[in-house]
């Protein structure tokens, strides 16, 4: 089947998911067209994908599942009989329900799932649980999956007997996020608005950066990477408290699931 196009359409607030994105789409030779869903946009944009596209998704996992905030983006996009290949980071515990979610999204509004990965990666809040993952064994992986979708890309004439099987259960566990919501040291923020415009959930205001919404926060710490001045913080206490609880079930070895 010619293929014309590689899209790809993400969400990657600390930036390791596009990373992953970004190292297999590296690996299929199409020229490609990124939509970066990871800063927050009021009005979710209108995607329509051709049978003769090639769609990659690819989302970190929030509490085994696929952040709510993608799927609201992801309502958004359509496919016609497009073929597509989807991808889940997770920070070295379980990905647990986060592929079968996303498939089933996908497939719902038009697109043929022909291959699935899920990658460990370093954890967005405790760094020290599969640190600097993805490594270069880890790269290694993820452009061998661009390579096996490239070559399924050239070879198959069609991908309609092409039946792609993710683990995870239906209905999903409840969907959840590690509640910590960053706080402000006001003695050094210089009211820059950094963390208010890269925010994915828009809850950081640019009128007043000190405050953060604590019912739209989903926790991912991009305000605290992005900050120079090191304004944003969580509090210890609950970093160690936090970090107690993962270190019981996550393994910093977890080794990446590919399904073709």
């Amino acid at each position: 089947m010619k293929i014309n196009e590689l899209k790809l359409v993400y969400f990657s607030p600390t930036g390791t998911t596009r990373r992953v994105i970004m190292e297999t789409a590296r690996h299929i030779g199409l020229k490609s067209v990124s939509f970066d869903f990871s800063v927050y946009k009021a009005k979710k944009p209108v995607l329509k994908f051709a049978e003769n596209d090639f769609a990659l998704f690819a989302a970190p996992v929030y509490g085994g599942r696929v952040p709510a905030l993608f799927t609201e983006y992801l309502e958004n996009v359509t496919g016609k009989g497009t073929p597509a290949a989807l991808i889940v980071t997770y920070g070295c515990r379980e990905y647990e329900d986060a592929l079968l979610e996303m498939k089933t999204v996908v497939e719902s509004h038009g697109f043929k799932v022909i291959a699935a990965a899920a990658f460990p990666a370093e954890h967005s809040i405790i760094q020290t649980i599969g640190a600097r993952r993805p490594n270069k064994e880890d790269m290694k992986t993820i452009g061998e999956f661009g390579v096996e979708i490239n070559r399924r890309i050239k070879n198959e004439k069609s991908f309609d007997q092409i039946q792609i099987q993710v683990p995870g259960n239906s209905p999903y566990r409840k969907y959840s996020t590690i509640p910590l919501t960053p706080k402000t040291d006001s003695t050094r923020c210089t009211e820059c608005g950094s963390c208010a415009r890269v925010c994915p959930a828009g809850a950081i205001s640019l009128k007043d950066p000190k405050k953060t919404d604590s019912k739209k926060c989903i926790s991912c710490m991009k305000c605290i990477r992005v900050c120079k001045e090191y304004a944003r913080s969580i509090s210890s206490l609950k970093l160690r408290m936090t970090e107690n609880k993962l270190k019981k079930v996550c393994q910093s070895d977890k080794k990446a699931d590919i399904f073709l």
